[in-house]
């Protein structure tokens, strides 16, 4: 209909004509109204592009159209209109407010609603589908009425998210106007019972249609009571009454999940409102707990199965928050929002519930321990406030005493066994996550072994949970660690133990590629590699077997990361701990290079290419002809046809050309590279990173000869298209090229191509943005190279003055902006589409004017060139001449 740049078929294609859009609006309705319902929803997701882009000022007919159809006797024909207009309107829920939003639904209330004081069409069909529902009554007994009343449920249900659609933003006055109307028969239809509905779904685990309309109407009133409780007040004990008697009746059968999220999420909202004082009784709050909390924290057969058949669904659920529709979620918020209004009352009350469900535990383990699993979910719900994934709770229930709690029932079922009863164990790992900055210290310290131990527990979700434990404790260096690692040889001791425990683990069925072994495997290699000594050559071997085998059948893109993650842990580690044995490395590496690079393996390239420029970067020239053998076809252009390469490539490029000489042939290949890139705005800063490379490792005489290319390049580029980012790459490489090779050499080179430019891009683009050039290092190239024009060529400046007070401010801002992150203690490395860094492969910067600082340097350069009188009297005060 409007074709996009980026389609997935690789060639541009051509609009509809304007001719046959008209055509297509003029009869898509009634083609698909008369539709089977396979194809009714294709062609209503194809009406659903159209008016993404037509609607409502390119086909004012529309909805004209589909309010002409409320009057049509046929309810299949009605619904098909109906879920029209619904796929029409869901998009308004999610919307930012906006003018054009808002005169949008100014015309879909006026025209497909209503208004107060005219005709009521939606509210008219509304009233006509109840009456029709009533007429046929809760329990037909012939079959054709059940489907008489399914297909009218369907209709009301239809209409419901309609409802829901159009007030999400704001309440319409149209609505307010008629409140009566549509609350009447919300009450009505929440306690609205037919078997037959029930019985037509029994067997399946399909949401009955009867259950999907009271959700809807549960979620109706909750967006009341969130966005217009004053309206909605006078409705609200009627319909707190209505949910809460309904919570009571719910089964625990999947299929009435959504009914039960939805009747929790609305006490939950009440709950946190002005109008918690509804349940501030203490019955009211004891029947709470009874009949709607503990019931629904309870663990059921189907979470049973996932935490046995699905441990990834499991633990994203449980410890990564997708469980945002689980009745145990909404139960346990429904906990925080009645302990945050009634804090001594709730924690009471859930205590005494908590030690029922404890006793009732001991007195039958085996028999019993989905009460301990509630108590668990209990008293998490009860005792956390507020949390963050890198340090767990931050703030907690001051009523509850955790440290207590953890001593008498934490810890006795961690030290259990290892492969007993394994969800309590989980819910006790669980429990120690995200408690671990409450708890102290010693105590959490004397659990560590047992942690360790879980490691080899049969239950994946267990062993995951204690990989993900100890993961969070190395990467913040807890204190809780410093009994395991008080010397270099408990170190040892300790980094044996739990690697021999990780790749075990990651042998165990489901677990080959268990992206939680993996991270914590790199979290430890990276902090304590370098003690490890001759240990980490056996785990760069356990590493890349393993890496081998998952470049024939990768699953998990997590996974992958972090065992390349783990490969550039262990190269950094020999590094930064002396151990010299990179050599001993590479017998296990180069078979991994050689799979991904043979087999063209695209998603794992740039890890190869990440970690030959790490490798590369260790030696000593020569470089070894196993890497000098490798560059060559990094020159080819198909090797830069993807861009998740680019990066990569670059930093490799930058490798090689910092450890070997290039000329000839292959120094234009990589100026080949450089232009390609310079001329992509997306990529133009790695084509300058490339260029900042030859400037510092390839002599002058070298350069000569393409300099003007060079320059010729980069100024019509500065001319044509400029952005804030290429302009301060393009001052930052003039200047490292001042820095390196002199004032005069770059001079001559520009003016070369046109007299006079050096001295015009200096007043025109140097010096208005030199000021945003930020970083240590470049902050450092930039204020030597500008000292160095103001004292080698001091006429070429014609406000000398006004330009050295400038520097001087520079120079003294150098810090405030520079500071270098090592990055380990917030680092939270994964997976990402575009380009997958590695953390740990990160290159490390050089200092190309080692020894030289800037305000020393342009103090001594003006005393050597006779300069001092030129200075003026403020600035020579700062500078101390």
């Amino acid at each position: 209909w409007v074709p996009k740049e980026d389609n997935p078929f690789g060639e541009a294609l051509l609009p509809i004509s304007e001719e046959e859009k008209a055509q297509i609006k003029t009869h898509l309705i009634a083609l698909m109204l008369g539709s089977p319902r396979n194809v009714q929803r294709q062609l209503s997701e194809a009406l659903t592009i159209i008016c993404a882009t037509d609607f409502p000022d390119k086909w004012p007919n529309l909805i004209p159209e589909l309010v002409s159809k409320f009057q049509c006797g046929d309810q299949a024909t009605l619904n098909g209109v109906l879920q029209t207009a619904n796929s029409i309107f869901k998009s308004y829920r999610n919307q930012y407010k906006s003018q054009e939003l808002y005169r949008e639904l100014k015309y879909v209330l006026d025209n497909f609603v209503g208004t107060s004081a005219g005709p009521k069409p939606f509210l008219d069909l509304f009233k006509r589908t109840v009456a029709q529902i009533e007429s046929v009554g809760p329990l037909p007994s012939d079959p054709a009425h059940v489907t008489t009343l399914t297909t009218l449920f369907q209709n009301l249900h239809t209409i419901l998210r309609i409802y829901f659609s159009l007030h999400s933003q704001e309440l319409p006055e149209v609505f307010e106007d008629t409140m009566a109307d549509w609350m009447g028969a919300f009450h009505t239809f929440l306690n609205y019972e037919s078997a037959a509905l029930e019985q037509a779904v029994a067997a399946s685990d399909e949401e009955s249609i009867l259950t999907r309309v009271k959700a809807a109407i549960c979620e109706n009133v909750n967006v009341y009571i969130e966005k217009n409780e004053e309206e909605f007040q006078t409705y609200l004990q009627t319909f707190a009454t209505d949910i809460w008697g309904l919570l009571l009746k719910v089964g625990n059968q999947t299929n009435k999940d959504h009914l039960a999220n939805a009747g929790i999420r609305f006490l939950n909202t009440v709950a946190k409102s002005v109008h918690h004082t509804l349940f501030q009784d203490d019955g009211t709050l004891k029947q709470i707990c009874e009949g709607v909390i503990i019931p629904n924290l309870r663990m059921r057969e189907d979470e049973e199965e996932l935490f046995e058949m699905n441990f990834i669904e499991y633990i994203r659920r449980d410890m990564e928050g997708s469980d945002s529709d689980t009745r145990r979620r909404s139960a346990c918020e429904l906990v925080k929002s009645l302990t945050d209004k009634f804090p001594e009352r709730v924690t009471a009350l859930c205590s005494q519930y908590i030690s029922v469900l404890l006793q009732e535990y001991a007195a039958n383990p085996q028999q019993h321990w989905k009460s301990k699993d509630c108590a668990m979910y209990l008293i998490m719900a009860l005792t956390v406030k507020g949390k963050t994934a890198a340090e767990g709770a931050t703030s907690t229930n001051q009523l509850v005493n955790i440290g207590q709690f953890f001593q008498e029932h934490v810890c006795p079922e961690l030290q259990s066994g290892t492969d007993v009863l394994p969800v309590l164990k989980a819910d006790c790992l669980k429990f120690v996550i995200t408690l671990r900055s409450q708890l102290p210290k010693d105590v959490l310290g004397q659990q560590l072994q047992t942690v360790v131990g879980l490691l080899a527990a049969e239950s994946n979700v267990v062993h995951s949970y204690a990989a993900n434990f100890l993961e969070r404790m190395i990467a913040l260096k807890d204190k809780a660690l410093a009994a395991l690692t008080a010397d270099a040889a408990v170190q040892r001791k300790f980094f044996e133990l739990l690697a021999g425990n990780l790749c075990r683990a990651m042998e165990q069925p489901e677990s080959e590629q268990n992206e939680y072994l993996a991270k914590c495997f790199m979290r430890l290699v990276g902090f304590y590699g370098a003690q490890a000594g001759d240990l980490t050559v056996e785990c760069m071997k356990m590493a890349c077997s393993k890496l081998e085998r998952i470049c024939r059948n990768p699953t998990n893109t997590n996974f992958n990361h972090y065992m390349f993650e783990t490969v550039a842990a262990l190269i950094k580690s020999s590094i930064d701990g002396n151990l010299n044995n990179l050599s001993q490395f590479e017998p296990f590496l180069f078979p991994v290079f050689q799979i991904v690079l043979a087999e063209d393996l695209e998603d794992f390239a740039p890890y190869i290419f990440q970690i030959l420029a790490q490798l590369i970067e260790v030696y000593t020239p020569p470089l070894p002809a196993v890497y000098t053998q490798i560059f060559p076809p990094l020159l080819n252009p198909v090797m830069w046809e993807r861009s998740g390469n680019v990066p990569a490539l670059v930093r490799l490029l930058q490798a090689y050309l910092q450890k070997q000489q290039v000329s000839g042939e292959q120094l234009q290949g990589v100026l080949g590279v450089f232009q390609k890139l310079i001329a992509s705005k997306a990529l133009d800063h790695l084509g300058f990173y490339i260029l900042n490379a030859v400037v510092e490792s390839v002599p002058s005489e070298a350069l000569q000869q393409y300099l003007t290319n060079i320059h010729s390049l980069l100024c019509v580029r500065l001319q044509t298209s400029p952005t804030p980012k290429y302009t301060r790459a393009w001052v930052l490489f003039v200047c490292l090229f001042i820095d390196k090779h002199g004032t005069a050499v770059v001079m001559n080179s520009l003016d070369a191509l046109q007299p006079g430019l050096f001295g015009m891009l200096l007043q025109q683009v140097v010096v208005p943005n030199f000021p945003s050039v930020q970083g240590q290092m470049e902050h450092k190239l930039v204020a030597v190279a500008l000292a160095k024009v103001l004292t080698e060529c001091p006429n070429l400046v014609a406000d000398w003055g006004q330009l050295l007070g400038a520097l001087v401010a520079y120079i003294g801002s150098q810090g405030e902006n520079g500071v270098e992150d090592d990055g380990e203690a917030g680092f939270e490395s994964g997976y990402s589409a575009a380009f997958a860094q590695l953390h740990y492969s990160r290159k490390k910067e050089t200092d190309p004017l080692p020894g030289v600082v800037p305000g020393q340097f342009l103090v001594g350069e003006i005393k050597k060139l006779g300069l001092v009188d030129r200075v003026p009297l403020d600035v020579r005060q700062k500078l101390n001449l």
